[in-house]
């Protein structure tokens, strides 16, 4: 598979498709062989259908042009917590291993009637209960551009597949930053939507607390706008859900006009690294660039990292109710550790602590009476080194780390307003990605879309290549 066709955008798949340039069978087959040959370098998947990949792809080639959707031959994963009907869903867990389920995710049922064609599942710590992606069944994803630091996580297999060029779109999920972390990591694009935008039926995701979000990963901000405006929608049955609004990729498009930006850098409880800084002070100077004003204001978010913490616990308790003892044995350390934690939880604190995070959310919305879109760096730091986080297995200290690296995206998951992460112009001295967040109104994913391909047209990023993935 060329370098061209591994790291061709989604419109140009599609163009060369329509012009019989490619056949799908071979984009497809160029996926295959080069996850066989370049995955061992990053760990990114952990599932693969190739035989059926293939024979749809053979199908898909013969379609008629008018039966052919937005997506038509574009090959895509799905984060391993996400239900597919012919692969298994592990959930990253030993205790999960060769779980079929028996149906599939309306996310999912939604890409491929537009014509896209499910090639594996990606990696992702066990239960999704980490921001890296590390697990006892899988080992650990590891970033294409420094295979000694994290790609991130949770969606870190997703964001690093990706960044390697083994495939073009990639589905995550989203619960304290597992998309735009990663994304930022890599040095991708990823959308954390608004609550209830993408479906999680025919499964339950409420045990979360509404912090859970599904949402798209790609290369660039059109292909992750495309993949977003398939993606959306309800299914039957969604406890919430809003209508899929369309017109994202359109919104690539749209000049962004003149937004209200305000901006923070202000990590609490922690401190900024200084690339990490030079990178944000220059991606706020391409939005004055861009005729905007950034100013330096925003919401206060303190009391919800401890109402987020009590909402995360009990959830895994939850999530554990299901488990046999002799499942329960093979579980991985952390999310032991939340287990347990959650089980000392009572029915009242949890109900009391989703419905404290709802009337905070409440206020910190009217921020947005006055501004357009937040800007802050994805995560304050650059891709830390494997082997420094986290630095413990400490219960509290490692959370406590986990928190501050988490600072800038959690809040967002908790108001259920969109946020999505970018990489920015300038990048590490050492060359790995810094990340760059827009976070919007409830509801304004096209809003941030327009500012982001904005940025993107000012600061392009999808011609670099991680050493080795060329």
């Amino acid at each position: 598979m060329s370098e061209e066709l591994a790291f061709a955008s989604v419109d140009r798949l599609r163009d060369l498709i329509a012009a019989g340039e490619v056949a799908i069978a071979e984009v497809v087959e160029g996926c295959l062989a080069r996850i066989d040959r370049l995955d061992p370098r990053c760990r990114a998947v952990v599932g693969m259908r190739a035989e059926s990949a293939l024979a749809e792809a053979r199908a898909a080639d013969r379609a008629p042009v008018a039966e052919r959707g937005p997506l038509h031959g574009v090959p895509f994963t799905v984060k391993d917590v996400t239900e597919t009907l012919d692969l298994p869903t592990t959930w990253g867990s030993r205790a999960y291993v060769g779980h079929m389920t028996g149906f599939e995710a309306v996310a999912v049922s939604h890409l491929r009637a537009a014509g896209a064609i499910l090639i594996g599942k990606t990696s992702t710590p066990e239960l999704a209960c980490e921001p890296v992606a590390r697990s006892e069944l899988f080992g650990e994803a590891l970033n294409p551009w420094d295979p000694a630091r994290t790609p991130g996580g949770s969606s870190g297999g997703a964001a690093a597949g990706l960044a390697a060029g083994l495939f073009p779109l990639a589905q995550g999920t989203d619960a304290g930053g597992s998309i735009r972390i990663p994304a930022s990591c890599c040095g991708v694009v990823g959308i954390k939507p608004t609550r209830g935008r993408v479906s999680f039926a025919p499964s339950s995701r409420e045990p979360w607390g509404g912090v859970l979000h599904s949402g798209p990963l790609a290369r660039t901000v059109r292909d992750t706008a495309a993949m977003l405006d398939v993606m959306a929608g309800p299914g039957v049955g969604d406890f919430s859900a809003l209508l899929a609004p369309g017109g994202m990729r359109a919104a690539c498009d749209r000049p962004p006009g003149r937004p209200r930006v305000a901006f923070t850098a202000s990590v609490p409880g922690g401190e900024l690294d200084a690339e990490v800084a030079g990178a944000f002070a220059d991606a706020l100077d391409v939005l004055r660039a861009l005729g905007l004003e950034p100013v330096e204001a925003a919401p206060d978010v303190s009391a919800l990292p401890g109402l987020f913490a009590v909402i995360i616990e009990a959830t895994f308790a939850g999530l554990a109710a299901p488990l046999s003892e002799r499942q329960l044995e093979v579980v991985d350390v952390t999310s032991r550790q939340l287990i347990t934690r959650g089980r000392q939880i009572s029915a009242e604190a949890y109900l009391a602590a989703v419905d404290a995070a709802y009337r905070e959310s409440v206020r910190i919305l009217r921020f947005w009476d006055d501004h357009d879109v937040l800007v802050t760096p994805t995560v304050p730091w650059v891709p830390p080194r494997r082997d420094q986080l986290p630095a413990t297995e400490d219960y509290e200290a490692k959370w406590a780390q986990y928190g501050i690296w988490e600072a800038f995206t959690s809040p967002w998951n908790v108001t259920g307003q969109p946020a999505l992460s970018v990489p920015c112009r300038l990048w590490s001295g050492e060359r790995v990605p810094i990340g760059l967040q827009f976070v919007g109104r409830y509801g304004a994913e096209a809003e941030l879309i327009s500012l982001a391909a904005a940025y993107e047209a000012v600061a392009p990023w999808a011609d670099h290549r991680p050493p080795g993935f060329e």
